[in-house]
Parts: C-alpha cells; sequence; structure tokens
C-alpha cells in the first residue's frame, strides 16, 4: 500500500476526488452502529510519528477512539489553514440543534431542510455552505460560539469560486478541535438529520479504495492548492469507531495526505 502511495505521489501533482454518486461505503444514513470497541493499538504512536516525519507537508495528526474516548495527536496545538470550514460548521449546526437554538429539520425554502444545505456543503458546494449559515443566523453567532469554547478555531467565511466574489480572511483550526468537533457529530448520529448530512464524504479513489466497502464512514474532506484537511468518523464491521483528522498545510501533492491517513488506518 505504501508502494503504491509513493508511486501515485511522483507520478501525479494531485488525486481526483470523486464527486458523483455515493460511496460504496454509505450503506444506509438512517441505520445507527452501536457495538463498542477495544481502545487505540499500542503502536500507533509510531505511525503517527513516521507520517509527521514525511516529506513534503507539515501534518497535524489526531485519532479518537469513539467508544472509550482516548485519544491520542501529533501537532496537536499547531494552528492549520482550512480552504473549507465544512467540519466546524457541521459541529456548530448540531451544537445548536442540541441547545434548540434551530432546528436542522426545519425547512428554509419548499422541500428544502437546513441539513440538506449543509450537507451540500459537505459535498463541496460552497455557495450551499456559506447559505446555510447564513440560514443559522450568520456569523456572529457562529464566531461566538467558537469564542466561548474552540478560541483556537477561526471561522471568517467561505471562499467562492466564481470570478470577483468577495474575499474572506483564512479559517483556521487545529487537532484538538477537530477531534472536539467529531465527538460533538458522533455523539449525535442518532439524529437522521446528522447522519444524512454527514454520509458519504467525498474521498479520493485512494481513500475510497483503502476503507472499501465494509466500513460505515460521516465526515468531510476538503482542501485546494497545498492544504487537505480530512476529518473522518468510520465504524468498521467488528464494532470498532474511529474519529480521525489529518490536517496537512505546504503539500507538495495531495496524495500525500491521502497517504498519511492510509498509514494511521492501517496501523488501526
Amino acid at each position: 500500500m505504501i508502494a503504491l502511495f509513493m508511486s501515485i505521489i511522483m507520478a501525479a501533482p494531485g488525486s481526483a476526488l470523486k464527486t458523483g454518486g455515493l460511496p460504496p461505503m454509505l450503506l444506509n444514513p438512517d441505520t445507527v452502529v452501536t457495538e463498542t470497541s477495544g481502545g487505540l493499538p499500542s503502536n500507533l504512536g509510531s505511525v503517527m510519528d513516521n507520517v509527521v516525519n514525511l516529506p513534503g507537508a507539515v501534518f497535524g495528526l489526531g485519532v479518537i477512539d469513539l467508544d472509550s474516548g482516548e485519544r491520542l495527536t501529533r501537532n496537536e496545538r499547531r494552528r492549520f489553514y482550512m480552504d473549507t470550514p465544512d467540519i466546524v460548521a457541521a459541529a456548530y449546526s448540531v451544537s445548536r440543534h442540541n441547545s434548540g437554538e434551530f432546528r436542522l429539520d426545519s425547512l428554509v425554502r419548499h422541500n428544502t431542510q437546513i441539513w440538506m444545505m449543509f450537507r451540500d456543503g459537505q459535498q463541496g458546494s460552497r455557495e450551499r455552505l456559506l447559505a446555510a449559515i447564513i440560514h443559522c443566523g450568520n456569523m456572529e453567532p457562529l464566531q461566538a460560539w467558537l469564542s466561548a469554547g474552540y478560541p483556537n478555531t477561526e471561522f471568517n467565511g467561505v471562499a467562492r469560486d466564481w470570478e470577483g466574489a468577495p474575499e474572506s480572511d483564512p479559517n483556521y483550526t487545529n487537532v484538538s478541535d477537530c477531534l472536539d468537533f467529531i465527538e460533538i457529530v458522533s455523539d449525535n448520529l442518532d439524529i437522521t438529520a446528522v447522519r444524512r448530512m454527514t454520509s458519504s464524504p467525498p474521498l479520493s479513489v485512494e481513500l475510497e479504495a483503502l476503507l472499501g466497502t465494509s466500513n460505515v464512514v460521516y465526515g468531510w474532506t476538503s482542501g485546494r492548492g497545498d492544504t487537505r484537511c480530512i476529518n473522518l468518523i468510520i465504524s468498521r464491521p467488528d464494532g470498532a469507531r474511529y474519529g480521525i483528522t489529518v490536517l496537512a498545510n505546504d503539500l507538495c501533492c495531495a496524495p500525500k495526505a491521502d497517504m498519511g491517513f492510509s498509514l494511521i488506518w492501517n496501523a488501526l
């Protein structure tokens, strides 16, 4: 597997994302996985050290056993640039749903609920992600939520792709916050809207092959230029449930981040 990723890195400047259709690991967003797992493996730390030392990227790494709460991180407090802060928006929306500030199944227009807009954002639509934030009170309450609990994460806007689109200040996060965001979502996967808006994240061809058809995957992937963020919640057939964060800046090529994720996953 390592040789395969290295050949991809040497041969191509980037890695294609499959954004059309549903990856095969989506079994049913209405299915809740309830089995429990037994903690993180003893060799995981050395594997994560190897990933951090890979040339051609600056990595922040985190793994959490979602049943025991055990965490292992590297570069936990370092701030990383996010091209699209989709995981932040998802965690915020789930938290505010639970507080009663707004409901994810509320209609914003005919046949469109709030969770659907966050789902479109998770699938790569920057316009819909921004529209979802606007429907949830715009930027001020989101930034207040971050300031109160996650001051190392900055959500300043969503960069749009069309020519002449207004610019926003950059967005930043760290591994510690991303694992917290993963836990917020994971703890609420019993809510149908939460499962539906986080299921079937757009994965590279390599990660889709790695995770196969037997794992249930929720989460977010984003990146552009020399940055990539991978934040996934994965339930294995044996009942183990993990949250994995790979934050990468200064990338030589997109497959380097996927390679880091692959090394971690194969150690679990």
